[in-house]
């Protein structure tokens, strides 16, 4: 029982990081509305501020989080730039539908209050 509990920070941390990719495939790969957009930044950047509070990397493998934080920066860039530059599909599957559309506004002000409850906890622990 003790050594699962121990493996947990470190099985949390995988998940995590597993959404996070996803989140920046997403943005590289697909056309998205700003919004989701704007979603998926927080949320990847609220994953890597619980990333840091847990302190699962190791002081070794101190580059790790800024590759996941420089992946994040370019996939929002990716996916602002394809927002600018090209048009939507114009008849999109089902998929491409769900990505272009609009994200709840329940959704992102939930992303919007982790994020801000987090830069609170990083300020307040100094």
């Amino acid at each position: 029982m003790t050594t699962v509990l121990g493996l947990l920070p470190l099985l949390s941390a995988l998940v995590l990081s597993v959404v996070l990719l996803s989140s920046v495939v997403a943005l590289f790969r697909r056309h998205q509305h700003p919004w989701r957009i704007l979603q998926r930044g927080l949320g990847g950047a609220s994953i890597l501020a619980i990333l840091g509070v847990i302190g699962v990397v190791p002081s070794a493998l101190w580059w790790l989080p800024w590759l996941l934080t420089l992946a994040l920066t370019a996939g929002v860039v990716v996916a602002c730039r394809r927002l600018l530059v090209r048009t939507p599909p114009a008849e999109p599957t089902r998929r491409e539908a769900a990505h272009l559309a609009a994200p709840g506004r329940l959704n992102l002000g939930i992303e919007v209050v982790l994020y801000l409850a987090l830069l609170v906890i990083a300020l307040v622990a100094g």
